[in-house]
């Protein structure tokens, strides 16, 4: 017998591990200078729930992150409230609602299907040698799900107090959607850079993650979204080049290549970000994931494309 056996114990990463529902919604306008975030997660078997909205505006941040009562009725509903945040599913894969109000602000946010809704799983059926994102989260294939979307975005914005207090805007810009589910420990992860891009005729969304258990396990997933489909990525790598604000790169380049071939090198202005957001996830405490939403310009070198980025750039903190 030790003598720490004998003391109230450790708690294992593994006691962490729970259901979670978590839905994502971001949107950016730059010609109109807003951009905001929306976020929930649902942890029914805790019976408690958690919800965020950010919202910029000429440099002037509104944030709000709370824990709040669990949506009772919960499972297949098409409306869900998460205390000052409402979303609505008004049609499968193509249109939703985001209503956010305090006394703060008040915004509708109207997401349209862009391209064709994508499922991560498919990474793991292509690339079936390769770490999954469910085994990085969830420690097993096929125990955590994980969707997105390229959505259009369209709405209004009401300031209800501070420098803009009675202005309405309204906004029409670029947006996207992420809903996963499942096993989730979200102090399992080491850090991760989360990525969506919009172009004219594609969209991306790229990611790599790695675990404090298996640090040198990291997933690299993603696809390539277009009108007529979306083709998963074989290949990818993510560089950080230079230094930039807030503790941030300059520049972060995507290299990747397609099932079916296809190469493009995606280079984000991460250092010139024209809204950089903290995203509020969970109720904080000493061990906390930090996430940092890099709203930004991109070129794709191979088309010379020009589009729009949200670079998510995380990390396991203690605080």
């Amino acid at each position: 017998m030790l003598l720490h056996e004998d003391y109230p114990h450790t708690v294992p990463a593994r006691a962490w591990l729970r259901w979670k529902e978590n839905y994502f919604w971001v949107f950016m306008d730059p010609d109109r200078d807003i951009c905001c975030l929306a976020h929930s997660t649902a942890e029914p078997t805790h019976d408690r729930a958690f919800a965020s909205f950010t919202v910029l505006h000429k440099g002037q941040k509104l944030i709000s992150g709370k824990e709040v009562p669990m949506p009772s009725p919960f499972e297949h509903q098409k409306l869900l409230h998460y205390g000052d945040l409402t979303l609505h599913f008004l049609k499968p894969q193509a249109e939703f609602r985001v209503e956010y109000e305090d006394d703060n602000v008040a915004a509708v946010l109207n997401f349209t299907r862009r391209m064709h809704l994508f499922d991560f799983q498919a990474c793991a059926d292509v690339n079936p040698d390769m770490f999954s994102v469910s085994e990085n989260t969830a420690f097993e294939r096929n125990s955590f799900r994980h969707q997105g979307q390229c959505m259009n975005a369209t709405g209004t914005i009401n300031f209800k107090s501070g420098e803009w207090a009675g202005q309405s805007i309204d906004v029409d810009g670029s947006g996207y959607r992420d809903h996963s589910w499942g096993m989730r420990n979200d102090q399992l992860t080491l850090d991760h850079n989360w990525s969506f891009f919009n172009f004219p005729s594609m969209g991306f969304h790229l990611m790599q993650v790695r675990n404090t258990i298996r640090p040198m396990n990291m997933t690299a997933e993603g696809y390539l979204a277009r009108p007529e489909g979306n083709e998963v990525i074989k290949e990818l790598s993510i560089e950080n080049v230079g230094e930039g604000p807030e503790g941030m790169p300059d520049k972060v380049v995507f290299r990747t290549r397609t099932l079916s071939g296809d190469k493009f090198t995606l280079v984000a202005d991460v250092g010139n970000a024209f809204a950089r957001l903290p995203l509020h996830s969970q109720k904080p405490g000493s061990k906390v994931y930090l996430n940092v939403e890099n709203m930004c310009r991109v070129h794709c070198e191979e088309t010379s494309e020009e589009g729009l980025a949200n670079v998510e750039i995380g990390a396991l903190k203690h605080i």
